[in-house]
């Protein structure tokens, strides 16, 4: 069984690939939804970032990369504001509180291409499953369950410079190890309790974003 499927079938793998892709889409339109009125960001434009995001499988290639990439603004505490022109911008939804996992051979490639990532996670240990289902693929309904619990959502954006910094801190340390439940690829965990030194914690549910 290739290592690309993490310990799946090429079918399981399809099928998997399709809705977790969709769930990103759904996380990624809802994100714009709220930065609308964001007194730190303004997204003027978006679009695909490399290949398309509907979740087709892709049987041959390099599949590492953004999902999105955007133009606007984040505007600075001092007045000082940065522009984005294309920046690209990956999509994670971590469903279970406590702890990141992000595999080595993805931080290469998004330190490669100067991307950022968009982490979008649950905050608290309550219980409910909010995890990609093994079988019963029922995108709207997985999404019902998420929206149910929005108000223990959070997000944040670890820009390009702090993605950078974080492999290579990461690299530098040796904190890199082969991750079970990722088919024993190579891959580094941040807790929860340091995101706040990589990026700002934001709630999820607010429809205005303030600083």
């Amino acid at each position: 069984m290739s290592s690309r499927f993490d310990n799946r079938s090429k079918e399981q793998f399809k099928k998997h690939i399709k809705f977790t892709t969709m769930l990103e889409k759904y996380f990624f339109n809802k994100w714009l939804d709220i930065v609308k009125d964001s007194d730190t960001i303004t997204v003027s434009s978006w679009g695909d970032n490399g290949c398309g995001n509907d979740g087709e499988f892709i049987p041959k290639g390099n599949t590492a990369g953004a999902d999105y990439k955007i133009s606007g603004l984040i505007r600075g505490g001092d007045g000082v504001d940065a522009e984005l022109k294309d920046e690209p911008l990956e999509i994670k939804w971590v469903p279970t509180a406590g702890k990141f996992t992000l595999k080595e051979g993805d931080l290469k490639a998004y330190v490669r291409e100067s991307a950022s990532i968009l982490f979008i996670y649950n905050s608290v240990k309550c219980g409910e499953d909010l995890r990609v289902p093994k079988k019963d693929y029922n995108l709207s309904e997985h999404i019902k369950k998420i929206e149910l619990k929005a108000d223990q959502l959070k997000w944040g954006i670890m820009w390009s410079p702090k993605v950078k910094q974080f492999y290579n801190h990461a690299k530098d340390n040796e904190l890199f190890r082969p991750i079970s439940y990722m088919g024993g690829k190579q891959g580094v965990v941040l807790k929860q309790e340091n995101f706040g030194k990589w990026f700002k914690e934001k709630d999820w549910s607010n429809e205005t974003i303030k600083t």
